[in-house]
């Protein structure tokens, strides 16, 4: 019973507290003239704006460069790098076919020695804790044996998914642009 009390005298003084600091925001904004309140909402909605508008992009950029290190990673063929930047249940559409990380290897295993250099361009993501989705464009210029293949130009869509710190590409969508 003396928990229960406890329980309820904390809620009343939180109550309480929350009343007190709403009564005397209000007492505040009232005793403000019209061109002050307007100067006031101007400075929080910038201040909310700027400081959004530079987490964003910066999330893009993080965005960014883990679908380059995938890329490079599958250039250089090396399936642990692709392991660690991806989900478990990571899958990746191509032209129609399925794959997953084994697979990806496997369809690049095959070609000789090869150099790919990658753009990324017109980002637009969406992020929040946890999830992210982006569609974007990419353009790959691709030499293998003295040719040069350039650009390639795809259209390209991801999710990613927050795995302590860090984002991981658990699907991704890619076509040629034509």
């Amino acid at each position: 019973m003396h928990n229960r009390q406890k329980s309820v005298w904390s809620c009343k003084l939180k109550l309480s507290y929350v009343y007190l600091t709403r009564h005397h925001w209000l007492a505040f904004i009232k005793r403000c003239n019209m061109k002050s309140r307007i100067l006031l909402a101007l400075i929080t909605i910038s201040f909310f704006s700027c400081q959004s508008e530079s987490d964003n992009h910066a999330k893009k950029e993080e965005l960014k460069t883990l679908l380059s290190d995938y890329y490079n990673a599958m250039g250089k063929k090396d399936l642990e790098k692709m392991k660690a930047l991806t989900t478990p249940d990571f899958v990746m559409f191509e032209e129609g076919v399925v794959y997953n990380n084994e697979s990806a290897i496997k369809s690049v295993e095959g070609l000789p020695p090869f150099t790919v250099t990658y753009k990324f361009d017109s980002i637009n993501a969406h992020l929040d804790k946890i999830n992210a989705s982006a569609y974007y464009l990419r353009e790959a210029t691709l030499t293998m044996q003295d040719s040069t293949w350039a650009p390639m130009k795809f259209l390209e869509s991801a999710t990613f998914k927050k795995d302590g710190d860090k984002w991981k590409i658990r699907f991704l969508h890619t076509s040629m642009r034509k």
